[in-house]
């Protein structure tokens, strides 16, 4: 029980028993005054009748006698009168048997009164002329009884009812800081750090809630330095000083992630001639102006076409990762690339190309080194084309265009045409913590994984539609599979739509009972470009999510407390090298304790041998996932 639900409880028994207490002296006194009361009622009856009676008795009128014990009788409270005539031995009595009115019976079974009652000799000088006798009725002193005690209960109820509520509305006020200071713990021991708390004007609190807000600053100060420190150490190994791009290193290991997944699209290489020409005519210093320039465009260029991998391999060539495969569109980005670069150049010396483009499209089997290569023969031939873009001619066989995947989307998204399965996550400790669901589209007997359609989803706007029916066909598998826990991945583009949250908010509605046992894997990339936006439908979710591909943008380290993932599946390029002798492993440790330090859990991706998930175990990662666990038919 709380402590404020301990000091209303006690607060109230104790007003309680002062009720009672008083209650029951008061209930007492005033039934020994209307007993009293009673009694002495009674005895002045008897006196006064006995005078009135006396004269008739004397001269033995019995007719005169009976009216005035009639008048007594009838204008007061009483059971019995009852007069015996010693002279006719003949008895008057009036008596009034009914029970007391405007009571309840079980109050009246009580037996609280018991009447009153006299009786005196009437005599004249030494001469005894009768015997009266008279035994008050308990009916008023009941009913007297019965109303000022019920008045008196309802205002000790209306009482207490006001001192419950003074009571709670006093105590909420006091203890606020104790709830302050009890949800600033529990942030903190999920690594969460809270806002700080108002110094409260309670001496002994105020020192408290002091110490709290201090250790909460100092966790979130010591937070911060670690990503900070995390960010400098892949900085220093992955990323270009001068534009702030990604380097060579950065390249290769995202690269083996994205080929080895399997996953469409190209190798866009861009030389940069310009910057020969800064260097010559203006200087080192406007070279490399020129270099950050051009890299910023670039990236705003990228954040068009969805997943990317951007970075500087040498002074004056920049190398695109993207998902694109059409050849016409590539040619476009091209000529995009080199207009913006034209465009950055002012009055040059010459009218030659201030930049060429060439393209390499990603086939099966390809490596990093074997594509760049294609793509610098590429390059070479776009020197000597007029647009300064060329596209290498070899394309992939039985490659479907972008209007064949659409109709191909749709057609699974109308009739439900999804294959499903899923690969499990496992700890370290052999405990499984989830499956992660990939969906796939059979097409004339060959199944299209989810890399094949996912940039066409992205282009025609059907991201938000594929999410919302795979999440709902999850949680169905998940009412009818009680031992099932499901990661569903997201597209960037349903990231960023407001309705897309909305209805996930509805469809999860309808899915109470099972929606806990659902996980959402939001992409880095949806983090990269306006993380702001998603730190309050995040934080409305009513299930537990992840951010997937984590480590491919710079700069997130720093904002991950802010957002409070549940867990964080480092990128393969992270992973993929571990086995090799001059591994660095120092950033992905520190990534690791980064997110251990805000609550999140670690998970490496595509681990395929037992070598690297015993190398995995000493690097502080929690679980891990790949094809060491082949995924399995769902449905």
């Amino acid at each position: 029980m709380t402590l404020y639900r301990q000091l209303l409880v006690t607060m109230l028994l104790l007003f309680a028993l002062l009720f009672v207490s008083a209650y029951s002296v008061q209930f007492s006194s005033t039934r020994s005054y209307l007993s009293q009361q009673q009694e002495f009622m009674v005895i002045n009856t008897v006196t006064s009748l006995g005078l009135a009676l006396t004269p008739y008795l004397e001269s033995e009128d019995a007719v005169g006698a009976e009216s005035v014990i009639n008048a007594i009788f009838d204008g007061g409270y009483y059971r019995k009168v009852e007069l015996q005539l010693l002279s006719s031995n003949k008895t008057i009595s009036r008596e009034n048997t009914a029970p007391p009115q405007r009571v309840p019976g079980w109050f009246v079974d009580l037996n609280l009164f018991e009447g009153g009652r006299h009786q005196a000799v009437l005599t004249s000088g030494w001469l005894q002329l009768g015997q009266l006798y008279v035994e008050g009725h308990t009916g008023h002193a009941y009913y007297q009884l019965w109303r000022g005690m019920s008045w008196l209960a309802i205002w000790f109820v209306v009482s207490f009812v006001l001192v419950w509520g003074l009571l709670v509305l006093a105590l909420r006020h006091l203890l606020k800081p104790l709830h302050e200071i009890e949800i600033q713990a529990q942030e903190i021991e999920q690594h969460h750090f809270g806002k700080t708390i108002p110094l409260p004007a309670t001496r002994e609190l105020r020192q408290v809630v002091s110490a709290i807000n201090s250790m909460a600053g100092k966790l979130e100060a010591q937070f911060e330095e670690q990503a900070a420190e995390a960010e400098r150490l892949r900085s220093r190994t992955f990323m270009d000083d001068t534009s702030g791009l990604g380097n060579r290193a950065w390249l290769m290991a995202q690269s083996q992630g994205w080929l080895g997944d399997g996953r469409d699209g190209a190798v866009v290489l861009v030389s940069a001639t310009v910057l020969d020409w800064l260097y010559r005519e203006e200087g080192f210093e406007a070279r490399d102006q020129m270099v950050r320039v051009i890299g910023k465009n670039l990236r705003q260029l990228c954040r068009d076409r969805g997943e990317h991998v951007l970075a500087r391999i040498s002074a004056t060539e920049y190398v695109m990762l993207v998902t694109e495969s059409d050849p016409a569109s590539l040619k476009q980005l091209g000529e995009a690339i080199n207009r913006r670069i034209a465009e950055l150049v002012k009055d040059p010396d010459d009218e030659r190309n201030m930049s060429v483009v060439g393209i390499a499209l990603i086939q099966p089997g390809d490596e990093m080194g074997r594509l760049l290569t294609r793509a610098d023969h590429a390059l070479n031939r776009a020197r000597m084309d007029e647009t300064g873009v060329v596209v290498e001619a070899r394309q992939l066989r039985d490659r479907l265009g972008r209007l064949q995947w659409k109709q191909l989307l749709e057609q699974a998204l109308e009739q439900d045409g999804f294959e499903m399965s899923a690969q499990a996550v496992m700890g370290f400790d052999g405990e499984r913590c989830h499956d992660e669901i990939f969906v796939s589209i059979r097409s004339e007997g060959i199944a299209y994984s989810a890399d094949n359609f996912l940039p066409v989803a992205e282009q025609f706007g059907l991201g938000e539609r594929l999410d919302l029916h795979v999440i709902t066909r999850a949680l169905r598998m998940l009412e009818h599979r009680s031992e099932l826990k499901l990661a569903v991945n997201l597209t960037r583009q349903s990231c960023h739509q407001e309705g897309f949250w909305r209805k996930l908010a509805q469809i999860l509605e309808r899915y109470e009972a099972v929606r806990d046992r659902l996980l959402l894997e939001l992409p880095e990339s949806a983090f990269a470009f306006g993380w702001e936006r998603l730190i309050a439908p995040l934080a409305s979710l009513k299930v537990p999510w992840g951010v997937d591909h984590f480590g491919r943008h710079f700069d997130l380290l720093v904002h991950l407390g802010k957002l409070r993932p549940g867990y964080v599946k480092l990128d393969h390029g992270y992973t993929s090298q571990l086995q090799q002798p001059d591994y660095n492993d120092a950033f992905l440790a520190a990534v690791c304790r980064v997110a251990h330090s805000m609550g999140a859990m670690t998970i490496a991706s595509r681990v395929e041998t037992g070598e690297q998930v015993e190398r995995l175990k000493s690097l502080h990662v929690d679980a891990y996932q790949g094809y060491v666990s082949p995924p399995g038919r769902l449905c």
